[in-house]
């Protein structure tokens, strides 16, 4: 497509040239990084390795056996994840949630620079296994009524928690730049304090709103996300980093638990009955709702997506060894 002659001198006029002899397409193709090509392929199979991670951890980690049966295995992890690619810089046709996709500025990607959407502060994890010394082959209670009852029971558990992911705010706000699907869209904002509530109590989504206020769409809110501010992006990069430092998804908090109980019938044949449990105390973990700050329903839950983890789940097994 040719650059028709007004759009020649207004481009010329703002300090935007042919960026080589010859050059006939439009004022955005003079703007990419290779103004040359049409397209280019970076991507194809995940082959773009273009990104750059930090990645910094300290570790504890205590195992202990017990001569009774008792076996405790723990870790916790203090860590800190900073990069500008969460996943390879993928399909340019798509513009996805907080831009894996395409950088806001291609000349600059240190603005794609941020906490990484996986990094998680604080976890912490434990595990146990304990067989009772009671029943056939065990310390006590080897034989008898007692032995049949008590005897050869098992108990298991993997209790986890750890702290929530970064969250990140988007726009439908694009540059005029990358057409109707192309680029990162980076709203602006006045701080990164105050996005949220301090849930200290029951966090109810058919009231509660993820965020501290719901500003889109409505006028003169001078809520953490100002109408006003995002008029920023329709002539600039804005300055909202991928994902906040200081606004996380709620903490992950699972309990697994298992009971066994071992028949031995011969020596190379055993039967086992077990009854396992996931999410032991039915914990609810909720999502962010919408990020996108024109969305009607930004911060609210309004599907069953919104739900993060499982609901508890109950399961009997019966093994036989031989």
């Amino acid at each position: 497509m040719l650059v028709r002659p007004a759009v020649l001198r207004t481009a010329n006029a703002a300090g935007i040239v042919a960026p080589y002899p010859g050059f006939t397409g439009t004022v955005k193709q003079a703007l990419r990084p290779f103004p040359q090509y049409t397209y280019i392929d970076t991507f194809a199979g995940q082959g773009d390795h273009s990104g750059h991670s930090s990645y910094h951890a300290a570790i504890v980690r205590l195992e202990k056996r017990y001569s009774g049966g008792l076996t405790l295995q723990t870790s916790y992890v203090f860590s800190k994840l900073i990069t500008d690619a969460d996943s390879y810089w993928g399909n340019a046709t798509t513009n996805t949630a907080n831009g894996c996709c395409v950088a806001a500025d291609q000349y600059n990607r240190r603005l794609e620079k941020s906490i990484g959407q996986f990094d998680v502060t604080h976890n912490f994890k434990a595990g146990f296994v304990y067989e009772l010394p009671f029943g056939k082959g065990r310390a006590h209670l080897t034989h008898g009524a007692a032995a049949a009852i008590l005897g050869n029971w098992g108990f298991n558990g993997f209790l986890g928690y750890s702290g929530g992911q970064p969250v990140g705010i988007t726009s439908t706000y694009l540059l005029p730049l990358y057409g109707n699907a192309n680029g990162r869209s980076t709203p602006y904002i006045t701080s990164y304090d105050g996005w949220q509530p301090n849930w200290g109590g029951k966090f109810d989504p058919t009231i509660n709103n993820f965020f501290v206020s719901y500003c889109a769409n409505t006028p003169g809110c001078t809520g953490p996300f100002p109408n006003q501010g995002l008029a920023t992006s329709l002539n600039g990069f804005s300055n909202a980093s991928r994902y906040s430092p200081k606004v996380r998804t709620f903490p992950n908090l699972n309990e697994n638990l298992s009971v066994a109980k071992a028949f031995p019938l011969r020596e190379s044949l055993r039967v086992e009955f077990r009854a396992e449990a996931f999410n032991v105390f039915n914990r609810h973990r909720f999502g962010t709702g919408s990020v996108s700050l024109q969305d009607q329903n930004f911060g609210h839950l309004t599907s069953s997506a919104d739900q993060l983890n499982t609901p508890r789940q109950l399961q009997l097994a019966l093994k036989v060894y031989f």
